[in-house]
């Protein structure tokens, strides 16, 4: 993000540059203004400067990427894909209810705590996380694939493939552990999939402490605790 960031200033620096026949290391960008550093009268606002660029040059654009350090990964399948020179580390706790005659679950609260290294965007991450919270509960409760004998699936749409919405959802507190990763990008880990790990098996322990027994076969549903708890009696 950062990279593509000085990448579209640079293509912005040089569009300008060429009208106020300047160099381009002679500007700088800040109040949301681009503007000549010793030139006070050569200053132009971001989104007259872009809509400029965007009517000579087409849309405006700026690219980045970030390469792992050699010697990663191994020969296994997809070793050469996503590998990264550090792992984040996520700690969640899941309080819910659950109701023993009806094995009905209501996630009522979720806390996490994420170390992705230096936060490069903080409101991102937060929202990663609460949309590994929701994905990762909804997945645990409702999402299921259902099979016929000759491998056709009978649940083909959102009616019938259960999704978490927002009133399911639980109320979320994101928490960032702020660290600093040498081998990452500007000190940053990762707050993707990794922030889902957690998530389930959360949500799996909250269940069992509220019902005293354990379901191991996801989705955890109704129908099982039920099931579950008539095996425990028996």
């Amino acid at each position: 993000m950062v990279r593509a960031s000085k990448d579209l200033l640079r293509k912005l620096f040089s569009s300008l540059a060429a009208m106020w026949e300047c160099n381009p290391d002679d500007l700088e960008a800040k109040d949301e203004r681009i503007f000549h550093k010793k030139d006070k009268t050569k200053v132009m606002d971001w989104e007259e400067a872009a809509r400029r660029y965007f009517n000579n040059n087409g849309p405006l654009v700026g690219t980045g990427w970030y390469k792992p350090p050699e010697g990663l990964g191994g020969d296994y399948k997809g070793a050469a894909v996503g590998t990264s020179p550090a792992y984040s580390f996520s700690s969640s706790v899941c309080e819910c209810s659950v109701d023993l005659e009806t094995g009905k679950v209501k996630i009522e609260k979720f806390t996490d705590f994420h170390d992705c290294g230096t936060p490069i965007n903080p409101q991102a991450v937060h929202g990663q996380v609460e949309g590994a919270v929701v994905m990762g509960s909804g997945e645990t409760l409702m999402e299921d694939v259902v099979y016929d004998a000759t491998g056709h699936i009978l649940n083909p749409n959102l009616h019938d493939y259960l999704l978490m919405t927002i009133k399911d959802a639980p109320e979320i507190f994101s928490g960032i552990v702020d660290s600093y990763e040498p081998e990452g990008p500007y000190g940053a880990k990762e707050v993707g999939e990794g922030a889902t790990l957690p998530v389930l098996a959360a949500v799996a322990h909250a269940i069992a402490n509220a019902t005293g027994v354990w379901i191991k076969d996801l989705p955890i549903t109704p129908e099982k605790i039920l099931r579950a708890l008539k095996e425990r009696k028996s």
